[in-house]
């Protein structure tokens, strides 16, 4: 995720939840990128899917199969602990398909819910891009030429 601080980039990982036209992200009420969003600045989210490496028998046509996506959009802090509560929920269950509670782990107290910190990204404007297919170079499908081309799965 990336946001401007002071007229400068600051980019920083997180998981993620999706639902349709928002992007919640998580941490503690501490998280310096989460705090810079309860104004309601512009933020830009970037993921990045990375499925095969690509081999070439030429250097500058080795490259990799991919699905991206990056969204723009405007954070704001949610409160409110049920909301909370089911947003977690769904991403633990996007990450730990079935795992449940009680008997694979504690669910969150309300407590819990209210120490964290939990921001929706309400989408704006969405761009994708991919690339999919084997090596694509000048002599990859020349079995006599040599070197190799192929793709590693990743």
């Amino acid at each position: 995720m990336a946001c401007v601080e002071d007229g400068e980039p600051r980019v920083i990982p997180f998981l993620y939840h999706y639902e349709t036209g928002h992007i919640y992200i998580h941490g503690s009420p501490g998280n310096a990128t989460l705090n810079r969003l309860r104004d309601g600045r512009s933020v830009a989210v970037a993921v990045t899917q990375l499925v095969d490496l690509i081999a070439s028998r030429t250097a500058s046509d080795h490259s990799a199969n991919y699905r991206s996506v990056i969204v723009y959009g405007h954070g704001r802090q949610i409160a409110d602990v049920a909301e909370k509560r089911r947003v977690l929920d769904a991403m633990t269950a996007r990450y730990f398909p079935g795992r449940t509670t009680p008997a694979d782990y504690s669910p969150a107290t309300d407590d819990d819910l209210v120490r964290m910190d939990l921001t929706d990204v309400e989408i704006d404007e969405a761009s994708a891009k991919m690339r999919e297919g084997g090596p694509k170079g000048p002599h990859d499908a020349e079995p006599d030429y040599p070197g190799s081309a192929f793709v590693q799965p990743v």
